[in-house]
């Protein structure tokens, strides 16, 4: 087994992972090695032995939908490309290296793409002349005339795309011989070029390695570069330091540069070990293998399963909260201790920014976890309901998706995962929701509740509390019950006149004009309100009716001071709150009524 507690630093999180997968017995879980990458291929140029061209084939695989995608195939990575200079791959590249032709670009530079390509592979000429695929290669890149490619049959399909190359009859691409493989490796070592360093003392590994000018790109972040982007780099003069230029003044040796950056992109390809959270893409792992189960149960978490309302989903995921709160975690998780890291990465030009590092185990996180959604339990909810853990959150801050500050996704995010206090702007995004469009449902009620309880450490239940000592909670209360008795005054109306409810809708309830002034100013709307309450009243159904709401208004009003001229935020989140539970109650004891009659 790995180490049992987690590490620290981003890059050594990330190399321990690539160890992970580097020891993985499957092979589809199996990383590149060093000095390889798994790249997107579209097509193959089929050699004869004597190096003339045999055919360039298409081979992308065909979607559910049947669309073309590429193949992904590890091939010699050579670091990505920057800038306008020359860079060709080896053993592969897009058709402008490949062939001297592209969809862009001048004929001028595609041919010095091919001749950069040509040379390339002609230096290795001497050391791979006993491999029959390699030496049809040089010899092809010998008589290809880039004039000819927009004759081949189907150039407009592939130009511009990634291709390999294959000699016809044979197994396997020309980069797969182990000679070849070879010939790259020690290239790779021995290469003291512009894109490996001295050798100088590695922040990773503490010893004296050959360091990294550039670190490989970054793949997969939505809203990044499509060609990728850079999570160490240095661009400017202002940034450097000691004389140190690009990335050396972070020295990390080119083997750690290759292995942080490839179990990167694995993750961020991985669909069961990433997500989007606001303009974030998260990535969540384990260095371990006991710890590879819970990555698929976090991803139900934070994905929330919004489409589909998958009932199995949720049930396990409300299983596994369950779990945690019984102190049962060992039941699901083979090794709950197992080190367990979360990454929330931002696009930012061609660089990347961390939005939130996270580190703990397994079991620290399926805790925070727990707490929060304990935090958010509300009455109201379904007991099939997902929980809301941040998607849901976020939804009832803005009145659109889109309208959701990026910001906010990112400090939800940090908090809930962290274990950390939630941030203000969430609390004051959804009391300015309320106050716009007067609504407070289960998951506003919910964020308010869990922000008081965690932020300023108020006693908030998950029900209506009679003896809450908070005189904003019994404002709450008290609206609610204003509200009720306004309602039922104006039904009791139209069911002695027979009316037809749908057509004579109040055109404006006391909660329409006054329910965000009463929370804020209570003693300037509330004597108002009171003296309405009492017209009311005379229009209730029965003295039954008007004896019971008279009991609870007396039952609250026995609680209440005094009405404040002015609530502060938190305590504004209280009255929303006591209102909400009251209006649960009337529904709640609604239910229980027509439960009994059904009984009897």
């Amino acid at each position: 087994m790995s180490q049992t507690h987690p590490t620290s630093g981003l890059l050594p999180a990330l190399i321990a992972y690539y160890h992970r997968l580097e020891a993985d017995q499957e092979q589809s879980n199996r990383v590149a090695d060093f000095g390889f990458s798994e790249q997107k291929i579209h097509a193959q140029v089929v050699l004869e032995p004597d190096g003339s061209l045999s055919a360039i084939e298409d081979i992308r695989e065909r979607s559910e939908r049947g669309q073309p995608r590429p193949r992904l195939m590890v091939v010699p990575d050579h670091g990505g490309r920057s800038g306008t200079g020359l860079k060709p791959y080896f053993c592969w590249d897009n058709t402008g290296y490949v062939l001297g032709r592209d969809t862009k670009g001048s004929p001028k530079r595609s041919a010095a793409m091919f001749a950069a390509f040509r040379d390339l592979h002609l230096s290795f000429r001497a050391e791979l002349v006993d491999d029959e695929g390699y030496e049809a290669l040089c010899r092809f890149l010998e008589h290809w005339d880039p004039a000819n490619a927009e004759s081949l049959p189907n150039w407009d399909e592939l130009a511009g795309l990634n291709v390999v190359f294959k000699l016809r009859a044979w197994p396997g691409y020309v980069h797969q011989s182990a000679m070849v493989r070879d010939a790259w490796s020690r290239r790779l070592t021995a290469d003291t070029g512009e894109e490996s360093g001295p050798v100088a003392c590695s922040l990773i590994s503490g010893e004296p390695e050959q360091l990294a000018r550039l670190h490989p790109a970054i793949k997969g972040v939505v809203g990044a570069n499509t060609t990728g982007a850079a999570l160490v780099s240095f661009n400017l003069d202002a940034f450097e330091s000691y004389g140190k230029s690009q990335s050396y003044n972070a020295p990390v040796g080119i083997r750690d540069a290759f292995r942080y950056t490839t179990a990167l992109n694995r993750l961020l390809a991985d669909t069961k070990r990433q997500v989007r959270i606001g303009d974030a893409t998260v990535v969540f792992w384990s260095d371990q293998v006991e710890g590879a189960n819970a990555e698929e149960l976090f991803h139900d978490i934070f994905l929330e399963n919004t489409p589909a309302e998958d009932a199995a989903t949720v049930d396990r995921v409300r299983g596994f909260l369950n779990d945690v709160r019984q102190g049962r975690l060992s039941d699901r998780f083979e090794h709950p201790d197992a080190p367990f890291y979360v990454l929330g990465l931002s696009p930012n030009a061609s660089r990347l920014n961390v939005r939130y590092w996270l580190v703990g185990t397994v079991r620290q996180f399926a805790e925070r976890l727990a707490e929060h959604v304990d935090r958010l339990r509300m009455i109201g909810e379904r007991a099939d309901a997902p929980p809301p853990i941040i998607r849901r959150l976020l939804l009832e801050t803005a009145r659109e998706p889109k309208d959701i500050p990026p910001q906010l996704a990112g400090e939800v995010a940090r908090a809930v995962l962290g274990g950390l206090p939630y941030p203000q702007l969430l609390f004051n995004a959804v009391l300015r929701r309320i106050r716009a469009d007067s609504q407070i449902n289960l998951t506003r009620a919910a964020i308010l509740k869990a922000y008081l309880i965690n932020n300023i450490k108020k006693e908030v239940s998950v029900a209506l509390n009679k003896d809450h000592p908070d005189e904003a909670y019994q404002i709450g209360r008290l609206f609610a019950t204003l509200e009720k008795t306004q309602e039922d005054a104006r039904q009791n109306k139209l069911n002695k006149t027979q009316e037809d409810a749908s057509q004579n809708k109040l055109n404006a309830t006391i909660k329409d004009r006054f329910f965000a002034s009463a929370a804020a100013t209570p003693a300037n709307v509330f004597p108002r309100l009171l003296h309405l309450h009492q017209h009311h009243m005379r229009n209730l159904d029965y003295e039954g009716q008007r004896i019971d709401r008279e009991r609870l208004m007396d039952e609250i009003m026995g609680r209440i001071n005094h009405f404040p001229r002015h609530l502060p935020l938190e305590r504004q989140g209280l009255f929303y709150i006591g209102y909400y539970h009251q209006r649960q109650d009337f529904f709640t004891k609604k239910t229980v009524n027509a439960k009994e009659t059904t009984n009897e």
